[in-house]
């Protein structure tokens, strides 16, 4: 047993530091995309479900956050925010890349996604395009989006601290001018520290220690059932994965999407469950509909079609890979 948990650990810092490599990378791209979106701006027209489902592939959680907002306020219908949902991953795309052996599973995982999004999005959205018309509301000026990711960092629309603050220092040239510059620039390197190197480095360390409780469960489970029999046993209960990743994947918390991306990684689970876990995981984006959006009922209707689509498209998923041979 002590050689499970040994292992367990040693397979987790392995990982540790290419999954620091791909969160830094994120950030970069957060701050050079996402962080650009005027998110109230992207999801109105016809080609909202197609960018939001374009920008959900981008990995963590913020922008269904501000999808989750902007429907609790009436401002995109709800195809759009279902998109949003099935495109999101939360951590499963960092994940993924920072091992080798399953980055590989990364492209099909992310396109069937993103296929299930656009169906999704279009489809709702056709289906509810009178009632949308009827019941969005323009965004009104000054009204702005911010996304907040699960680890407390803004990710989408985000504001300059001190655009238009001491707007006098370039007119003045005496010590206290002097003192304002530089005060700014400390206070700019700072938040370039915490963004691109403390965020990304306590961001690492709590996904490390989830992917270090799932796999000593999994050496627990392989080291008295046998590595074998578990995927016999996997392979028995196939068409099963998608729904019992899918139940996994409603738990608002990285955790989940945690679990089934270190499962998929790893073969345990099928492309299938992973699809299904993870489109109906949407990080925090469920739990802030429930929180802002007053209207109970469509919430609840909202999360099964969430889940009922999530699992209808890892099971043929499935069935596609499993009459294709794989």
């Amino acid at each position: 047993m002590l050689e499970v948990l040994v292992d367990a650990l040693i397979d987790t810092l392995k990982l540790i530091p290419l999954l620091l490599i791909a969160n830094v990378l994120i950030e970069v791209l957060e701050h050079a995309v996402v962080g650009k979106i005027r998110a109230e701006k992207a999801l109105k027209g016809g080609f909202a479900p197609l960018i939001g489902a374009g920008v959900g592939l981008l990995p963590q959680c913020g922008f269904s956050v501000v999808a989750a907002n902007m429907y609790s306020s009436r401002h995109i219908g709800m195809g759009t925010l279902l998109a949003v949902f099935v495109a999101t991953s939360d951590e499963a795309v960092p994940i993924l890349l920072s091992s080798p052996s399953s980055a590989l599973r990364l492209l099909p995982l992310l396109a069937v996604k993103l296929a299930g999004a656009l169906v999704i999005g279009y489809v709702v959205s056709l289906v509810l395009s009178r009632r949308d018309k009827k019941n969005i509301v323009e965004v009104s000026e000054g009204e702005s989006f911010h996304a907040v990711g699960c680890h407390g960092h803004a990710l989408v629309g985000e504001t300059r601290e001190h655009e238009g603050e001491h707007s006098h220092g370039g007119d003045c040239d005496g010590e206290d001018g002097e003192e304002d510059k530089l005060a700014r620039k400390k206070a700019d390197r700072k938040k370039l520290l915490d963004r691109f190197l403390w965020h990304p480095l306590l961001h690492t360390l709590t996904v490390s220690l989830y992917i270090l409780a799932v796999n000593i469960l999994l050496g627990v489970v392989i080291y008295f059932i046998t590595e074998q029999r578990l995927a016999a046993f996997m392979s028995g209960v196939r068409f099963l994965q998608p729904l019992v990743a899918a139940i996994v994947g409603l738990i608002p918390n990285c955790a989940s999407s945690v679990a089934i991306a270190e499962l998929y990684g790893v073969g345990t689970l099928s492309l299938g469950g992973a699809v299904a876990g993870l489109s109906v995981n949407a990080g925090l984006g469920l739990a802030v509909l429930f929180k802002e959006n007053k209207r109970m009922k469509e919430n609840f209707v909202i999360l099964a079609l969430l889940f009922a689509f999530g699992v209808a498209l890892g099971t043929a998923t499935e069935a596609v890979m499993f009459a294709l041979g794989f």
